[in-house]
């Protein structure tokens, strides 16, 4: 099966909850948001903080809908706690949540150099592969798998905009003189959304899909979305890592066309690619369990 790692799955079926020791490349600390965006402050203002108080907002949505289970199989009714929700993860979200929340994290707020991350207030939706289980991590690709849907602040929602409009004015990206611009994508924004902003760097390529307008239809509107019919949110946010040609999104695939122009090159898992460029990216996280 050449896009199937079992080794990686066994690993990350061990790692349920915890900290381990991996080193990272990634600071931990920036500045902080306004509070007035950050209703749960307490959380600690660095990347392991704002993952868990991200997972908690995920927790009290799933809470909050307890008859509905979600696509990746999760159940508000009987989870327990945000380690207990994880464990339920299979290998491939977990992944996707780590990998987009470093990438968020990484991504600065022009307006005060403050990360991305922070300004992302709920979780609605976070699923890997489509039919990922605990030893198979699912489809590479797909419309509505490997990504998360969230919400945002309006500081955000400006700066995306200011992004899509005059490039690095908005948001800047992980690395040194990159920035978030309007998408290349030839299929436009995912829908209902109705504007994409993505990362000018190659693969693995951050993009993003919002509501231009918030006080409009279609964002005034539910989303329609897989596990999110009937959700309403103007400042809804859709966010997946692309990492090949064709925009396929799972961290634990194997990629070959990653390079410029669609060069094929070595086969390379995905979050081996975010890892070799980025750094590593605290992919040893999981929620504090005690």
């Amino acid at each position: 099966m050449p896009r199937r790692h079992l080794a990686l799955l066994v690993a990350f079926a061990m790692a349920a909850c915890g900290r381990g020791s991996v080193a990272t490349a990634i600071p931990d600390a920036a500045p902080a948001s306004d509070a007035s965006n950050m209703p749960d402050a307490p959380f600690p203002a660095t990347l392991a903080g704002q993952r868990s108080r991200l997972l908690r907002a995920y927790l009290t949505y799933l809470q909050a809908n307890p008859t509905i289970t979600q696509s990746n199989g999760l159940t508000g009714a009987t989870l327990r706690s945000t380690c207990d929700l994880w464990a339920r993860l299979d290998p491939a979200a977990r992944e996707v949540y780590l990998t987009i929340t470093a990438r968020l994290w990484t991504s600065t707020l022009a307006a005060d150099n403050s990360p991305a991350l922070n300004h992302v207030t709920k979780l609605y939706r976070l699923v890997g592969g489509e039919g990922a289980t605990p030893t198979n991590i699912g489809s590479c690709g797909g419309a509505e798998h490997n990504r998360m849907i969230m919400a945002m602040t309006p500081a955000l929602h400006t700066a995306f905009i200011a992004a899509h409009d005059r490039g690095g004015n908005g948001l800047h990206d992980t690395l040194a003189n990159t920035v978030w611009g309007p998408s290349s994508d030839l299929g436009g924004p995912h829908g209902p959304f109705t504007e994409s902003a993505e990362t000018d760097e190659g693969a693995p390529r951050g993009q993003a899909h919002y509501f231009r307008d918030v006080a409009t239809r279609p964002a005034t509107e539910p989303l329609g979305r897989l596990d999110l019919i009937e959700l309403t949110d103007p400042f809804s946010l859709e966010m997946d890592l692309d990492y090949n040609c064709i925009h396929e999104s799972n961290p634990l695939c194997s990629y070959t066309t990653y390079g410029a122009f669609c060069i094929p090159g070595p086969s390379r898992i995905g979050s081996e690619l975010v890892a070799s460029k980025y750094g590593m990216y605290e992919s040893d996280w999981a929620p504090n369990c005690q």
